[in-house]
């Protein structure tokens, strides 16, 4: 007997979504007054400008506490887009940077449930507090970097891992006397970065403590909008002015001063690892100088290279988690194992390999990296240890960060 309808194809069962979409997600946390709708130590989540009116947080209220949160977020925003995913809480005034990100920050990256890739924390100063300076920022800022790598080894021993923006609000030491972010005395803060560049004509605007300020909102929203391998300063996609608002056009840092005044200081400051805009003759608009992390270069004997930038800690997170997702599964699986030996049989390492390296396979596929490898221990013992041993190599993306070449005039070729 046959079937009358000749031919019958049916749609095929679709598996897990190999396609993350969700690396923009994003945390922030301010230091301010309770906005009307949205009470200190209280995380919420939005994806729009209308949602944070909603909670009170207005270019008024800014305004009229003098302070800089509705900047922040709306810098976010129109960075990274509306519709982007951001975890947001307000702290009190009196709570310093250090004691943000040892007692506040645990809370928002718990309450997203480990979501959050990037997360920046921003300040406002109450109007009466003193400021004291250490090694050119803030003894605040500076005594925040290990707290902020710390707080990142918390996340990633709970399976969260982030990177971290701290808003370095006056720098006012000289370039010559700012610490070396990239050389810091026994630490080394990969996961750390500082933004010390502010848009000099919206800072006009306030006074005081608000004046000083550095626009972390801004790089934490080119960060969401960037792949985790593009440096967040890339001069062809992240232009960061916008003529027609008037935002960011004359680009300065959190002295107050404009990069053109401190135009002798700006190569020091790119040396030593901060954050901020900059311009360049012949190409219109400001651009993020780079994607530094307050730690230095390190190149071992075999070649391994550290998480000396922003794209490659955020590579590395991102094949972590994705890598974790894909064979958290398979524990207390079951395998044949080799009859005369009860190690792994090759098919079997072929197999468990093969998980790990469709993992690469997309990172390739989606530009992230160059090139991944995985490798299954064939002697793993899954008898009495129960332990699979896997070991995974990448091969990032280069990054072009400046041009050098020689030009001459000839007679002749």
């Amino acid at each position: 007997m046959s079937d009358l309808s000749g031919i019958k194809i049916e749609k095929g069962r679709l598996g897990a979504n190999r396609r993350n979409v969700s690396y923009a997600i994003s945390g922030l946390i301010i230091s301010a007054i309770a906005a009307s709708a949205l009470a200190l130590d209280t995380p919420t989540t939005v994806y729009n400008m209308n949602d944070v009116k909603a909670l009170g947080i207005t270019a008024e209220y800014d305004t009229t506490n003098n302070m800089n949160v509705h900047r922040h977020i709306s810098e976010f925003y129109r960075n990274a887009g509306e519709g982007t995913e951001l975890h947001l809480m307000l702290v009190a005034q009196s709570v310093d940077l250090p004691t943000i990100c040892e007692t506040k920050a645990q809370l928002l990256l718990a309450n997203a449930k480990g979501n959050i890739k990037q997360l920046a924390i921003a300040v406002n100063l109450e109007a009466s507090a003193t400021v004291v300076l250490l090694n050119g920022m803030p003894t605040e800022v500076y005594n925040a970097i290990p707290k902020a790598q710390a707080l990142y080894e918390w996340a990633d021993v709970h399976f969260m891992p982030c990177q971290i923006i701290l808003e370095c609000y006056q720098n006012t030491g000289s370039a010559s006397s700012s610490a070396d972010l990239r050389n810091l005395e026994n630490l080394e803060a990969d996961k750390v970065t500082l933004v010390n560049g502010q848009d000099f004509l919206y800072a006009s605007t306030k006074t005081g403590h608000a004046q000083k300020f550095a626009d972390v909102g801004t790089v934490l929203g080119v960060m969401a909008k960037a792949n985790v391998n593009q440096n967040i300063g890339n001069n062809e996609i992240f232009n960061i002015t916008d003529g027609t608002k008037g935002i960011w056009i004359e680009p300065g840092i959190s002295s107050h001063k404009t990069n053109t005044e401190l135009i002798e200081d700006l190569q020091t400051l790119e040396n030593k690892g901060y954050v901020f805009g900059v311009t360049y003759t012949g190409l219109a608009g400001v651009r993020l100088n780079n994607d530094h992390v307050c730690a230095p270069v390190v190149i071992d004997a075999d070649f391994k290279v550290n998480e000396h930038t922003i794209a490659l800690g955020r590579t590395s997170d991102k094949a972590r988690r994705e890598l974790r997702s894909v064979y958290l599964p398979k524990v207390k699986t079951d395998w044949l194992l080799d009859e005369t030996t009860g190690k792994l049989r090759p098919a079997t390492v072929v197999a468990l390999e093969d998980i790990g390296d469709k993992v690469f396979d997309d990172m390739v596929r989606n530009g992230e990296i160059t090139y991944g490898k995985t490798s299954v221990d064939a002697n793993s013992d899954l008898i009495v240890a129960k332990e699979l041993i896997v070991s995974y190599v990448i091969v990032p993306r280069g990054n072009i960060g400046e041009i050098k070449g020689t030009i001459n005039f000839k007679t002749q070729v």
